[in-house]
């Protein structure tokens, strides 16, 4: 599993037991709806939203969108020899995890950001849900623009 640019390795077992990079974790996860989640991990409670994508998950939580990929330990040694983590040019898409309305855009095209900073925040169900950058670089592109509703999955704005 990879998350936020770190690969983790996860291995879940039929007895339900959960090794996090090489360390058994108490976990327990209840399925509230078909893409919110409750979870207690180490003795906190996390609420995730997530949502399915071509590589993988977005994951929310805490106000923060995770993009998870998830590979087969084959999958992932097949990568790591083919060399297929090659560094170059690198596009990061920012979609939306759920209907909202835009509240607030905290950048401008052009502007550096970096991991962790604030992109756009949010509002659905009387909530605000901050979107943060999960990679250093540059906003390419803005669709969206403050009062407008958005619909869950579109493309808010492009780093690179």
């Amino acid at each position: 599993m990879t998350s936020g640019g770190k690969e983790h390795v996860v291995i879940v077992h039929d007895d339900g037991t959960v090794l996090l990079d090489g360390r058994r974790t108490s976990l327990d996860i209840t399925r509230i709806d078909a893409n919110t989640f409750s979870i207690l991990l180490h003795g906190g409670s996390h609420t995730l939203v997530a949502s399915r994508t071509n590589s993988g998950y977005e994951v929310l939580s805490n106000g923060i969108l995770l993009r998870v990929g998830v590979e087969t330990e084959r999958e992932r040694l097949l990568r790591q020899y083919a060399g297929t983590a090659i560094a170059g040019h690198h596009r990061f898409e920012v979609h939306a995890p759920m209907p909202a309305m835009v509240a607030r855009i905290q950048v401008n095209v052009g502007d550096e950001v970096t991991e962790g900073q604030g992109l756009i925040i949010l509002e659905a169900m009387k909530m605000e849900n901050e979107l943060r950058a999960q990679q250093t670089g540059k906003v390419k592109e803005i669709w969206v623009v403050v009062g407008k509703a958005v619909e869950k999955g579109q493309l808010l704005l492009l780093l690179e």
